[in-house]
């Protein structure tokens, strides 16, 4: 029987984190033998109770001598490195193990921000990793490719997979008080690659001229007092949440203010297969993953994102158009797609 091994930085709530789940979970009914490794990880990450059922978890913050055993063990393993730390950390063991494990690079990220010069030149050192180790590369969107081939990154040997939806739909779920209150949803971690500041700046537009609906965030790192005193009253923060198809269901619209980093937005497709509306500015694929749902909307600037929440307030989709969209939507995202290309690219 053939393994693979994942690497991963941590199981947190993240796009990369979600799909690793999903992809174990769907090749253990195929009876593929999985490990999965995480750099800095621990039992208590958001991810961990989705993932242990199916394979072994492995720590290296706490088990180093378990992930050089496993090295040993399986020296001949598929191991497949998400994301940049975890590539560097799979070659490292390699080497210092001896072992000849094939490393497929699983790269996540397309481009960085106009102040990042440190991640833009240590793209280009990975770029010239590409023609030293010659790994198999898969890239989460047709952006990331782009950006990386600009990078220097071998065009051979690589192949897009993008996510499509990767979370399992639990309609049964139902988020506290979401039925009953009207409220905007936006779904990410406080980082400045999720524009925190465009959403602020969109808000505070808003909230000048209108009084609902709330602005509900569900995503960890957030603090109230980001936001002017004057919006305070307007933001709902919710940190992580596990019912987040209820919150999509029963939202009026997703607000998504990434401009730059994301490879292959998750939440834009879970919003969609649910019928949601949704204003998103172009980062990642965001265009090509709204470019054939009726309800997706992708904006340049500020100014025409808060015009189109405007109108949104006075021109909702009706509950038929948002189910007709929502079907169509999840029979074009089907994640056994993903499913069939991972196993095809990694030959298992």
């Amino acid at each position: 029987m053939k393994t693979l091994i994942h690497i991963i930085p941590t199981l947190e709530n993240g796009g990369a984190e979600n799909v690793l789940v999903r992809l174990v979970n769907e090749f253990s009914e195929l009876g593929i033998h999985q490990i999965v490794i995480t750099i800095q990880g621990s039992k208590h990450d958001f991810n961990y109770d989705r993932i242990v059922s199916s394979c072994e978890v492995i720590h290296f913050k706490t088990e180093p001598k378990r992930v050089k055993a496993i090295f040993n063990q399986f020296p001949n393993a598929s191991a497949v490195a998400w994301m940049y730390k975890a590539i560097y950390f799979t070659h490292k063991w390699k080497r210092l193990f001896n072992t000849n494990q094939q490393i497929f690079w699983n790269i996540r990220h397309s481009n960085f921000g106009p102040n990042q010069w440190y991640q833009k030149s240590m793209l280009h050192l990975f770029g010239l990793g590409t023609h030293i180790f010659k790994p198999k590369i898969i890239y989460c969107s047709y952006k990331s490719k782009e950006v990386h081939e600009k990078a220097f990154f071998a065009k051979e040997r690589s192949k897009v997979i993008v996510n499509r939806l990767a979370k399992n739909i639990h309609l049964e779920e139902s988020a506290q008080g979401s039925k009953k209150e009207e409220y905007f949803l936006f779904v990410g971690r406080f980082n400045s690659q999720k524009g925190p500041q465009h959403l602020r700046n969109i808000l505070r537009a808003f909230y000048q001229r209108h009084k609902t609906p709330e602005i509900w965030i569900a995503g960890n790192g957030w603090d109230i007092n980001y936001f002017p005193s004057s919006l305070r009253s307007h933001v709902k923060l919710l940190g992580n949440r596990k019912d987040i198809y209820a919150l999509y269901q029963n939202a009026k619209a997703l607000l998504f203010t990434s401009t730059f980093g994301e490879g292959y937005p998750n939440v834009l497709v879970e919003a969609a297969v649910m019928g949601l509306p949704i204003i998103a500015f172009d980062a990642g694929d965001a265009k090509k993953i709204l470019a054939n749902y009726s309800l997706g909307y992708n904006v340049e600037n500020e100014v025409i994102f808060y015009e189109k929440l405007v109108w949104l307030v006075n021109n909702s989709p009706s509950k038929n158009q948002r189910h007709s969209a929502a079907i169509q939507q999840r029979e074009a995202l089907d994640f056994s797609l993903t499913l069939n290309e991972y196993k095809a690219f990694i030959d298992l």
